[in-house]
């Protein structure tokens, strides 16, 4: 128990410093277990000394990732992808993953010598949890190298540590199981075998995900649970002597561990396994100790891995199934099935709702499907090929291990589009977080007490305080400016009516950090955290690609009910046709037709153009648009020119608004003296890219904005206007320090 509240004590320190209230509530669980196990003053006192010593600490952790070149490196490792590798290298005390254009692949051991530029990634820019920075470090990693080649002669070898005789093994073991079949279920092979899920194509990891069962497809505890259970089996029926397979399992394990290259829940695993096992020879079982001892270890260790996911999820369900277990151990095999994998699925519901942003409707039922499916037939299949791979492997083992894992994947990209597994839910706030946490703990409680009917009542007000936290909101309407570099996005949100629309959906960029497309990085991710799974309508301005770039992506992600466009523009013809448009089963709405759309409070009016201009500048017939949200005006140019500016202004006159989006990310070629002169407005915003190549926003624009207050996503990050009533409120992800609320008086 000591072991137990040390882990508490630690992890109520990091709960503490992301959101005070929670861990406060953490704090006072902590303090009533401590008081009724021990009844001692110091003792509380200790704890909570170590708590705060745990925030102090993980507050001073060094944040010293810089880009840097270096002048050698020396390679330890691979990473395996199914389209190549990174290598694994050091320089000095630092580790980087290592990216060639050549394929060739450079041997363990060596220190090759060139001019290598170091790439970190960049702060955060958006009001989004993705850290790629912090993911980085929990890696272990100091950055990133992107080379074009090595030349082998500019390589000599080095002195191999024992890291590098395991990467050397590992490598020779992986070659050695996809050699073994030209299928591709070798690589499902290799994913459940050593955990490396670079091997999962996208599509089918997205499968896995939203059936909730991706923990049965990489390396966990259930594997290494049932990989200890056959290798006890196998060891007794050989006869061995209790001692001797209690040492043979732990050199096994070791030997996993070494495959397995210490990914948080197989050194959880497989720790806990050992130290169980050591116990053993003394015939004691103290599950909670050792399994706090683990994670203490692993904190010491890395104290960044408390923010894994994996991490977080492994420990919680595992330290909660040690709690519950003398409720149902007595109980029947399958009645222990059961009864673990639901309090599993329920243990981790508010981890992944934070952590995610996702609700699942199905994973307990796809759990109780497919866990006994992987115990009883996958997990040891991939045993038997193990063995097969290294003594003698017969054709029609090959056939049968290929009809039988792609009718599971089949079978499981069948039941993941066969409805909706998984919503997107707003972020809870503390207090939210704090009710469904405290659920969680009593639908747990009553699964151990048998208490179906309260089950359902817990259960039941569970989803209601997620409907409540994810429909109610402070504010009546947020109008958000996304950083999508040099490109558009803007998402306006009427809370009160549940309504969403996007403007613009910034370029197609895919960067060589990760090759992902630019909206994973910004609109969806702060979409699904918003809980939108849903846009009322998608506005194009134009078709330039730092505008449109990524419809196609968002389209395939979240359900867009209209699209509103100017189908004159010259290149929409080529955009409707390439990007794959054709696909899409909303409807597209005529800008040069509809001129006024309504979607729940808020109000869109074209004002420009009022017919086709002609011409081949797509620029040129950008939609300029009113939205209108409650008391408060924003004007929406697209990439319009001065003559464009010069024609509203003789058409409409003096233009009032409150926020004015600066056409073309703030170039001298558009918001002209003229056009300032005929507007008023309080704010301009200006989307445009850090650094970017085309010097926007222009100074001479800038000077023309004197009365107004500029924001500006390459300096300001992403920028939110929420708004209530008459109030405006500012705020902006990398400048807090300019923050504000501003009233308006309303007619």
């Amino acid at each position: 128990m000591i072991a137990f509240l040390i882990l508490l004590s630690i992890i109520n320190g990091y709960i503490s410093l992301g959101s005070p209230p929670v861990g406060v509530f953490f704090i006072l669980i902590s303090i009533t277990i401590a008081w009724r196990k021990f009844h001692s003053v110091k003792i509380v006192s200790a704890f909570l000394l170590l708590t705060a010593f745990t925030m102090m600490a993980v507050f001073l952790l060094p944040d010293n990732v810089e880009e840097d070149h270096v002048a050698h490196v020396t390679v330890t490792g691979y990473k395996y992808h199914r389209d190549g590798i990174a290598h694994v290298v050091t320089n000095g005390e630092k580790t980087y993953d290592m990216f060639l254009d050549d394929p060739a692949r450079l041997s363990v051991g060596y220190t090759c010598s060139d001019t290598f530029r170091v790439t970190v990634p960049g702060e955060e820019r958006n009001f989004i949890k993705r850290d790629e920075r912090l993911t980085m470090k929990m890696n272990g990693l100091d950055g990133r190298i992107y080379h074009d080649s090595i030349d082998q002669d500019d390589c000599v070898p080095a002195e191999k540590t024992f890291g590098m005789h395991l990467s050397a093994m590992r490598d020779k073991y992986i070659n050695r199981i996809l050699s073994r079949s030209e299928y591709d279920y070798a690589f499902d092979i290799l994913t459940l075998s050593i955990g490396n899920k670079s091997y999962i194509t996208p599509d089918f990891f997205d499968a896995l995900q939203k059936l909730g069962i991706y923990h049965l497809y990489v390396i966990s505890g259930t594997h290494v649970a049932f990989v200890s259970g056959i290798l006890f089996f196998v060891l007794k029926r050989m006869r061995f002597t209790i001692n001797m397979i209690k040492v043979i399992m732990i050199i096994c394990l070791l030997l996993f561990l070494m495959l397995n290259f210490f990914s948080p829940s197989v050194l959880r695993a497989v720790l806990m396994a050992i130290m169980l096992i050591t116990t053993s020879f003394f015939r004691a079982k103290p599950y909670l100790t050792v399994i706090s001892v683990t994670a203490i270890i692993q904190v010491l260790y890395n104290p960044l891995v408390m923010y894994h996911a994996g991490f977080q999820l492994s420990y919680i369900t595992t330290c909660l199934i040690i709690l519950s277990r003398p409720y149902w151990q007595a109980k029947a095999p399958s009645v222990q099935l059961m009864a673990v994998t639901a309090i599993a699925e329920v243990s981790t519901l508010t981890v992944v709702l934070q952590q995610f942003n996702e609700v699942s409707v199905s994973g307990l039922v796809m759990n109780f499907i497919f866990v006994p499916l992987f115990s009883f037939l996958i997990f040891p299949m991939v045993i038997i090929y193990n063995f097969m791979a290294f003594t003698v492997f017969p054709a029609f083992a090959d056939e049968i291990y290929h009809f039988v894992f792609t009718g599971l994947k089949e079978f499981i990209l069948f039941l993941s589009n066969l409805f909706k597994h998984r919503f997107s839910v707003q972020s809870p706030n503390a207090v939210g977080l704090i009710m469904l946490i405290f659920l969680s703990y009593m639908i747990m409680r009553e699964i151990c007490l048998g208490n179906f009917k309260r089950i359902c009542v817990y259960t039941a007000l569970f989803i209601f305080i997620i409907i409540i936290l994810d429909r109610v909101s402070w504010y009546d309407y947020t109008i958000t400016m996304v950083d999508v570099g040099q490109g558009d996005a803007f998402i306006v949100e009427d809370h009160r009516n549940n309504k969403t629309v996007l403007i613009d959906t910034g370029g197609k960029f895919y960067p060589e950090e990760n090759r992902f497309p630019l909206s994973e990085k910004t609109v969806l991710p702060y979409l699904k955290e918003s809980g939108i799974d849903r846009l009322d309508m998608m506005v194009l301005s134009h078709m330039d690609l730092d505008h449109t770039g990524e419809a196609l992506h968002i389209l395939q992600n979240r359900q867009v009910d209209h699209i509103y466009v100017n189908p004159g523009d010259p290149a929409f013809q080529e955009w409707y046709h390439t990007e794959g448009i054709g696909d899409y089963e909303g409807d597209f709405v005529n800008a040069m037709e509809i001129k006024e759309v309504n979607i729940g409070g808020i109000r869109m009016k074209k004002l420009f153009p009022e017919e086709n201009p002609g011409g081949d500048d797509s620029n040129q017939h950008s939609i300029v648009m009113m939205v209108n949200t409650g008391g408060f005006n924003f004007l929406f140019t697209g990439d319009a020119d001065s003559q464009m500016e010069e024609n509203m202004i003789e058409m409409y006159g003096h233009l009032e608004m409150d926020v004015l989006k600066l056409a073309h990310h703030g170039s001298n070629t558009s918001t002209g003296e003229r056009f300032i002169q005929n507007t008023d407005f309080s704010y301009a915003v200006i989307s445009a890219g850090a650094d970017n190549r085309y010097g926007h926003p222009h100074p001479e624009v800038i000077g023309r904005l004197k009365h107004a207050r500029i924001f500006d996503t390459s300096e300001h990050g992403m920028v939110r206007f929420n708004i209530r009533g008459n109030e405006m409120c500012v705020e902006t992800k990398l400048a807090p320090e300019l923050d504000h609320c501003i009233k308006k008086e309303l007619h």
